[in-house]
């Protein structure tokens, strides 16, 4: 029975880490691709049509379908994730208080760490399913103009602002997380370059989504 409890619990450390991996790899490639409008409309107009592959269809207009496919895989993903980081989660108000006079009693930088990921996954929570509904129900409104009228004409910049923010600070966070668990920092002097580089993929991805929103301006009429 112990066998099998340590079997469940390491697959479940594995799923979570992996779909955390998976997630924040497509996050930051989703950004790069997004960030193709601080380059002009013609190249985020490439970028989309690429995505529909429009190189495979005979008009040359694409698939915007196979974005609403991609929406689909992303949440289904983000499911699992959740329903996995849930069970480490401290849930009940006794778990929280005990976390609380632990914290006091050892404030470790990776602890509060740990626990500005579980906030920001909160948000996450509540955020990203509006945002994957947005894109997947219209993915033929993805461009300059169509991205820009959702962004500032209906006020969507108020989702994605703190969205970029919390989700940014999470990935960053999860994977620094998941390279140490993993053994890819085995002394101090590894582990603080590995909290230096997590530090500089926040603010540079923060930095390149927040021009990116900005860029959409002009674009919104």
């Amino acid at each position: 029975m112990a066998i099998k409890i340590k079997k469940w619990s390491a697959w479940l450390d594995l799923s979570q880490s992996l779909s955390g991996v998976i997630l924040a790899v497509f996050l930051w490639t989703h950004l790069i691709l997004v960030s193709s409008i601080l380059l002009g409309s013609e190249a985020m107009s490439f970028v989309a049509r690429t995505m529909e592959l429009s190189f495979l269809s005979d008009d040359g207009h694409g698939y915007p379908w196979v974005v609403t496919c991609i929406a689909i895989l992303i949440a289904l993903l983000a499911i699992v994730h959740v329903v996995v980081a849930l069970q480490k989660l401290p849930v009940s108000l006794q778990q929280q208080r005990a976390l609380k006079a632990q914290m006091q009693v050892i404030n470790h930088s990776d602890t509060r760490l740990w626990r500005m990921q579980a906030m920001t996954g909160v948000v996450i929570l509540l955020l990203l399913p509006v945002h994957l509904w947005l894109i997947g129900s219209a993915p033929e409104t993805i461009g300059p103009q169509g991205s820009a009228d959702r962004i500032w004409n209906q006020g969507v910049w108020m989702l994605y602002l703190p969205l970029l923010l919390t989700v940014e600070l999470h990935a960053a966070i999860g994977v620094y997380r998941v390279a140490l668990k993993w053994g890819a920092a085995r002394d101090l002097n590894t582990r603080k370059r590995l909290r230096n580089l997590k530090t500089i993929m926040s603010v540079l991805f923060v930095v390149v989504g927040g021009a990116s929103l900005l860029a959409f301006l002009p674009y919104a009429g």
